[in-house]
């Protein structure tokens, strides 16, 4: 089972998103010891926007099908996996920049989805499930803010867009609120995320 981590953690080891993603991704592993996992580390990677230049070379290299170029590497990566996990902490409604970049790089027409006779997207991915985890300083799951959270909702668009139907989330949130036990919420999205993982 090819597993693809999709690092948006940009704290780096400061991250609680990702002591929480680690903890899935261990047992996960614990439970599925064919796992291997491959992590796109956004940092590292240091992806940058398309611009008018980078966008025309990259319709040059799609009109020639020229899959194997660099520019289409975290693409083939993404999709040639059975199983994608992200994580990413809650910014601005969604999350940081990096990922919206990396999704960017991802979609690639003929690649990752093509369009059908009435222009519906059609995915040509492999993966069919995806786990998001997220953390959030404030509370989003209800009440007034609700609203306010895209992130999940924007992921679960695009990775049916590249054939991947089904988005599982796990999520810690009002961390950053004055009072709140911090350890023990980020314990609770652990063992939500034990939980998660027992189903693969």
């Amino acid at each position: 089972m090819k597993v693809l981590f999709v690092n948006g953690c940009i704290r780096s080891t400061q991250s609680r998103t990702l002591a929480i993603a680690d903890h899935f991704l261990a047992q996960l592993k614990k439970r599925r010891p064919d796992a291997e996992v491959s992590v796109a580390d956004l940092d590292a990677l240091g992806l940058r926007p398309l611009t008018t230049l980078t966008l025309a070379t990259r319709d040059a290299r799609i009109a020639a099908q020229t899959w194997d170029d660099p520019m289409f590497a975290e693409a083939r990566r993404f999709a040639q996996a059975d199983v994608i996990v992200i994580a990413a902490p809650f910014w601005e409604g969604t999350f940081p920049a990096a990922l919206h970049t990396y999704i960017e790089h991802i979609c690639v027409t003929g690649l990752t989805f093509r369009y059908g006779d009435r222009g519906e997207a059609i995915g040509l991915c492999r993966a069919r499930r995806a786990v998001f985890i997220n953390t959030k300083g404030g509370i989003y799951a209800h009440g007034p803010a609700q609203q306010a959270d895209l992130a999940a909702q924007f992921l679960r668009v695009n990775l049916a867009m590249l054939g991947v139907p089904q988005l599982d989330t796990v999520t810690a949130e009002g961390l950053d609120i004055d009072g709140m036990d911090v350890p023990a919420l980020l314990r609770r999205a652990k063992e939500d995320a034990d939980a998660l993982a027992a189903t693969f």
